[in-house]
């Protein structure tokens, strides 16, 4: 009996090792072709983050890029000159710290030069309510031409009064259609070192010892679809 019973128990320990589950397919270690299928999983969604987290940086820099170069654009001509901003460039393979320093540079430009405009619209209305010799200018617009792919007028005459620093949108409208259409705008600056430009074009640069004048031009129109040829006269105007 007792023989009997060894043999049972030994046959239920068997059984029951058979039947537990084996420890090593847990504690069995990865593999080399696993661990590199983690590894690049991980890599991939770290560089997800990585690109979407640099196009978000991406546009506040492009924003900020074209501030600064509208700003730029504003004060050369306007003033005359200006300091161009800095010339940057930013890319996914940058440092955040060498990203946020080339940011910085685009900022502070920005900063410098919304001061510099301001103080140069504080001086234009200065201008406007005490101005001396060579600050106001008085332009008349005698003939202009506007020339796109399919049609081509002769503008209305005008005439304005420009303060020195001061940039100005004038309307043209075909001079014989009254309620035409047709219409071009014109941007005519005064700027602070006496220049005239018209759409970005210089065209004469004013003597303010000299009371009038003429300058004939030959620009683009403003989006560079046609052209516009024309001649204005200018005078001096007298103290306000």
């Amino acid at each position: 009996m007792s023989l009997f019973r060894t043999g049972l128990l030994l046959a239920t320990l068997m059984l029951s090792a058979c039947s537990m589950p084996i420890l090593d397919q847990y504690l069995k270690p990865q593999t080399e072709d696993e661990l590199a299928s983690a590894n690049a999983e991980s890599a991939k969604n770290i560089e997800t983050l990585k690109a979407e987290s640099f196009k978000d940086i991406e546009t506040q820099y492009n924003t900020q890029k074209a501030l600064a170069e509208s700003n730029y654009t504003e004060l050369k001509k306007r003033v005359g000159t200006a300091d161009a901003p800095p010339k940057t460039t930013i890319s996914a393979d940058q440092s955040t710290k060498e990203i946020e320093s080339t940011m910085q540079r685009i900022r502070s430009y920005t900063s410098k030069t919304n001061t510099d405009i301001a103080s140069l619209d504080s001086r234009v209305a200065e201008r406007q309510k005490m101005a001396v010799k060579g600050d106001l200018i008085r332009i008349f617009l005698s003939e202009a031409t506007v020339t796109h792919d399919d049609s081509t007028y002769k503008a209305q005459p005008l005439v304005g009064e420009w303060v020195r620093g001061e940039a100005r949108v004038i309307r043209l409208k075909d001079n014989i259609l009254f309620e035409s259409p047709r219409s071009e705008d014109l941007l005519i600056t005064f700027s602070e070192t006496y220049q005239l430009i018209v759409n970005e074009e210089v065209i004469a640069t004013v003597n303010p010892n000299k009371e009038k004048n003429s300058a004939s031009f030959s620009v683009n129109t403003q989006n560079n679809s046609g052209s516009i040829i024309g001649t204005l006269d200018y005078r001096i105007s007298s103290k306000k």
